[in-house]
């Protein structure tokens, strides 16, 4: 079972402009003057699609990970499978920086690629502008098509549950979650992103989640990509 949240991108082709518009007006509301009519205007021409986010429910270390194995009919114990996952790992970074592609049949081929630095010309470019060495995945066949098998589980996002522990912990009966999901701008400030329902708060009862009268609303904001909080 996957569970995932939902977070609210933008899809316009000028983010990068309604992004910094967001950016003065939060400066302008800390400056306590009056923002821009057209940074308000570009504002309120963003529109935004519903993504799904993958949430993690647990990770899996190298240790809990030999002792699943271990638990599937293997003659080998979780020791040795450690052992062997740690050796792997050690083999694997050697072979990588020895230039070598490795083939591990259908978990897939593991190399490397660079980052680099430009030079004016190629005569000017040296090992020193290599800035970075990264390690390529290209999943093998059991890989390519996972959601054939996947299930699929909406659930909260960390940071929702977290607001919510948190009420129940400090004796509260709502929660105010009107600034969970917030994303950063360019300008490193935080834009509005958030879910809310319809009075701005998410009530608790005996530690469940619920909605109030009439579900979700999301302020604009843009979400990311990968293991990051989605608004729900």
């Amino acid at each position: 079972m996957i569970n995932y949240s939902i977070v609210m991108r933008s899809v316009n082709s000028n983010l990068f402009e309604i992004n910094q518009a967001k950016a003065r007006i939060k400066q302008a509301e800390k400056d306590k003057v009056a923002p821009a009519q057209d940074d308000i205007n570009l504002v309120a021409t963003e529109k935004q699609n519903a993504y799904a986010i993958a949430q993690y429910t647990d990770v899996m270390t190298i240790e809990k990970f030999a002792r699943h194995i271990a638990t599937h009919g293997c003659v080998y114990s979780r020791a040795d499978i450690s052992a062997i996952l740690y050796l792997a790992v050690d083999c694997m970074r050697e072979q990588l920086l020895e230039g070598k592609k490795i083939r591990l049949g259908d978990l897939g081929d593991f190399s490397v690629s660079l980052t680099s630095k430009g030079a004016e010309t190629a005569d000017k470019f040296s090992a020193q502008n290599i800035t970075g060495v990264n390690v390529n995945w290209e999943c093998g066949s059991e890989f390519k098509n996972l959601i054939a098998d996947a299930e699929f589980n909406l659930v909260a996002s960390r940071k929702a549950q977290e607001a919510v522990l948190k009420a129940i912990k400090a004796g509260e009966t709502t929660v105010d979650i009107s600034t969970v999901g917030q994303q950063t701008g360019p300008s490193g400030d935080n834009v509005p992103g958030g879910t809310t329902t319809d009075n701005g708060q998410q009530t608790t009862d005996n530690g469940q989640q619920t909605g109030g009268n009439g579900g979700q609303t999301v302020n604009p904001g843009t979400g990311g990509s990968g293991d990051e909080d989605g608004l729900i």
